[in-house]
């Protein structure tokens, strides 16, 4: 057995050697025995510093390795969820209420979070702050979010009508038909609730863990990456409100989906903070979820399905153009603020612009 050890450090030796010459280290060849058969305390603490080589890596690979993690984290999160329902519960368990909202946010926090914390551990190095998780909510942002999702209300509203209208034709309806009554099916047991507490619970797992979790992968974690490799910000929200759209699986809702996914896009690139987008997201799902329970309990009448409605091409039109305005009006206004910054020191506002990286 003694004569083990120095064949294997000698093989660690070539393994670190060939990957320190692609710059990688032994971040993948961490461990191997000292001579007295233990590993070295200092190797360790080599080894948990090479994690922040990864941000050295081109912007492709590190999304590769960002994708696998997703995929395993979704797969072992929901499966995990799952069992621990059938071990607890029994089978019977899996339709109730309360084992659909552990799933779905045990399912959530393990296969969106997750993945993002761990980007944001990885590239640690290159960026303190990866997901812009302590960048501070300035209220302007936020009102300017706010008035987009508003203005862009009856355009969605068509674009979801639009897409209703879609004929996909035999394979991919009897694809796509079960999932998405599938999902519709659990989103009505969610929310056709009778009490209070219920809806509150499902008001946190449908808004809030969705809204953060989501945030964090899509645009925390896929459009910053994707933005480094595109080198365009435009380029990187589009990309991701089209993935962000697709995992849906929902193609009646694709654009309007795609179209939301824009717009926190857009929010987290020039606000430079992940909680705009996740406020924002927060505020789209809780309100459909309070609108939808209200009308369910008898408290509203205003029916949820009027809202996947169009308004009519006119409020179509003055939805486009409300939108198409005040961009100019944004875009004009952000000119401005930097020709004034440009001018004598102008305090603090300035200074914190400057440390903005998505202004």
């Amino acid at each position: 057995m003694d004569g083990i050890v120095p064949y294997r450090n000698h093989i660690a030796t070539l393994a670190t050697t060939n990957l320190r010459s692609y710059g990688f280290s032994h971040y993948i060849c961490p461990f191997y025995e000292t001579g007295n058969g233990q590993t070295s305390y200092s190797q360790i603490q080599d080894t948990m510093r090479q994690r922040e080589v990864f941000y050295k890596y081109p912007a492709a690979l590190q999304l590769l390795y960002f994708v696998a993690i997703c995929i395993g984290c979704i797969l072992i999160s929901s499966n995990l969820a799952s069992l621990a329902v059938i071990l607890l519960g029994g089978m019977d368990k899996l339709a109730a209420t309360s084992s659909l909202l552990f799933i779905q946010a045990f399912s959530a926090i393990g296969g969106f979070l997750v993945p993002a914390l761990w980007l944001a551990w990885m590239k640690k190095a290159g960026e303190t702050d990866f997901l812009h998780a302590s960048y501070p909510i300035r209220p302007l942002h936020l009102a300017c979010g706010l008035v987009i999702l508003l203005l862009s209300s009856p355009l969605v509203s068509a674009l979801q009508e639009w897409g209703q209208s879609w004929s996909l034709g035999p394979g991919l309806e009897s694809f796509f038909g079960p999932m998405t009554s599938r999902s519709e099916a659990i989103l009505d047991q969610m929310l056709h609730v009778d009490s209070w507490f219920t809806f509150l619970m499902s008001f946190l797992v449908i808004a809030v863990v969705a809204g953060i979790c989501e945030e964090f992968l899509f645009r925390g974690g896929l459009q910053n990456l994707l933005k480094e490799w595109f080198k365009s910000g435009h380029a990187a929200v589009w990309v991701t409100a089209i993935v962000f759209s697709a995992v849906h699986l929902d193609p009646a809702g694709f654009l309007p989906r795609c179209l939301l996914g824009a717009i926190l896009g857009y929010a987290y690139l020039y606000s430079g903070s992940i909680w705009v987008p996740v406020i924002l997201h927060i505020i789209n799902n809780g309100f459909s979820c309070l609108i939808e329970f209200c009308y369910y309990k008898g408290y509203s009448r205003l029916d949820p399905d009027i809202l996947s409605q169009s308004l009519g091409t006119e409020w179509t039109l003055v939805s486009i153009a409300g939108l198409i305005f005040f961009a100019i009006f944004l875009f004009r206004y952000r000119k401005l603020k930097r020709e004034l910054q440009d001018g004598p020191a102008q305090g603090g506002e300035a200074a914190d612009a400057d440390r903005n990286p998505a202004q």
